[in-house]
């Protein structure tokens, strides 16, 4: 009945598409993990509260090894790419530490004829580029992993000057890249947090260490690609910083289906649960540790 609800076909239809899958060895139903059964009931009521499609919570691994963590929490999430994404469609890239580590994950994933589009600037920034932490980095090595196709969007991330950037919107090879942005059908992203040890933003020079808490003194939680929202996923507290954002607009973001977020970790909870009220996302990626926290943030 679960699957009925959730898929919207009817109860004699699940149980013949079951069976037929069993006869054939195409289904195999096992439970491998008890907390998943908990964990599915609880991203059910998520979903449900911020009207998300989707939200995958991964378990936390009781040894304590982060990487060995990050490597099952990409894994889960490139899975979901395999069965979400489809041939001929446009998917749109961000970047950051969080998608860097993501194209690195060694895992075996669908072979999907469609184009990754990276979404943010960022030439000429040589802290990005050495890291491979650039949209058109990851957009790349996406689209080697699952034998698609990549553009490259060859513009900064931050202009000084927004004249300036309006005037680069009007040459034809970044007009080309922006055009591609009403095609996109999923959009991915990493969610920075203001209360996270690092920010990729200061890292590549975008705002300095006193910018940055300035920022987080105006009530910013986070923020998505490059730009920053406070606790209810609003950005108009931070226009100043983020019309100079050499981005998809705000207004392509949500007519895009799929806006995937990936986060972990209790420090990212407060800036996932902006983007959420924000409707920056309507597709989460994340742990149990930043589900719980965030939990606590929503009793408060």
């Amino acid at each position: 009945m679960q699957i009925c609800e959730q898929l919207g076909i009817s109860r004699a239809t699940v149980s013949r598409l079951l069976k037929s899958g069993k006869d054939r060895k195409i289904v195999r139903i096992e439970l491998e993990n008890p907390d998943s059964v908990a964990y599915g009931e609880l991203e059910r009521k998520l979903e449900s509260r911020f009207g998300l499609k989707e939200i995958l919570i991964i378990d936390d691994l009781d040894i304590g090894n982060h990487y060995e963590h990050m490597q099952k929490v990409n894994a889960e999430a490139l899975a979901y790419f395999s069965r979400a994404f489809k041939d001929q469609e446009y998917i749109g890239v961000s970047m950051g530490e969080t998608l860097h580590d993501l194209v690195e994950t060694n895992v075996e994933v669908d072979e999907i004829n469609c184009t990754f589009v990276p979404v943010v600037g960022g030439v000429g920034m040589r802290s990005l580029s050495s890291q491979n932490f650039h949209s058109n980095d990851i957009a790349m090595a996406l689209a080697k992993k699952f034998h698609g196709s990549a553009s490259q969007f060859f513009a900064p991330a931050i202009f000084d000057n927004i004249e300036v950037m309006q005037g680069l919107l009007k040459e034809r090879p970044i007009k080309d890249v922006i055009s591609s942005f009403d095609k996109l059908s999923a959009l991915i992203m990493g969610i920075g947090a203001t209360e996270a040890k690092s920010s990729t933003v200061v890292k590549a020079g975008y705002l300095s260490a006193e910018e940055y808490e300035e920022f987080k003194n105006k009530g910013a939680v986070g923020d998505a690609l490059l730009r920053f929202y406070d606790e209810n996923g609003n950005i108009e507290p931070f226009k100043a910083f983020n019309d100079r954002v050499m981005a998809i607009s705000m207004e392509n973001i949500m007519r895009v289906e799929s806006r995937i977020g990936i986060a972990v970790g209790e420090e990212k909870s407060r800036a996932v649960l902006g983007a959420l009220r924000g409707k920056l996302i309507n597709v989460l990626i994340t742990d149990i540790s930043c589900v719980n926290k965030m939990l606590t943030l929503m009793d408060k």
